[in-house]
């Protein structure tokens, strides 16, 4: 059996670098976190004039992510479809959560490890700055 992996501070930092790059070279005031498997806050950046709702919510999508082991914005689109579940979960677990488009898992095989969530500009945007973290960690060798 193999040993589980884990990120560690060094990880958040590359991601959350990765991540503000991306978000620099495309004018996006974003906040971004990172979180372990558990969905506990690693690290943290809010961007110089990114709202100050956009702390919480990165923090809450990157929660969401980590626990369901999902990118959020197919969550989003399952709370618009048949399946309202989802909107109990933030009840649930007793912490804010967000299925909104920002927040991605990091997967190794079918274990998540931990998730980046970004909030501050559009779905779009939030998720592309989230998968430069995500294409950091999985090109460190």
């Amino acid at each position: 059996m193999h040993p589980q992996q884990t990120l560690d501070l060094n990880d958040a930092a590359l991601a959350l670098q990765a991540s503000r790059a991306h978000a620099d070279s495309h004018q996006g005031l974003v906040s971004v976190a990172v979180v372990d498997g558990g969905g506990h806050l690693l690290a943290f950046q809010r961007l110089d004039g990114a709202s100050i709702s956009s702390a919480e919510t990165a923090i809450a999508k990157a929660r969401m992510a980590a626990l369901c082991g999902k990118p959020t914005a197919e969550m989003e689109a399952s709370i618009n479809g048949p399946r309202p579940g989802l909107l109990q979960l933030a009840v649930l677990l007793q912490q804010p959560s967000a299925a909104m488009a920002g927040g991605l898992p990091l997967l190794i095989g079918s274990s998540c490890i931990g998730a980046i969530g970004v909030s501050g500009m559009t779905p779009e945007l939030d998720a592309a700055i989230a998968s430069a973290g995500l294409q950091a960690l999985h090109s460190q060798p």
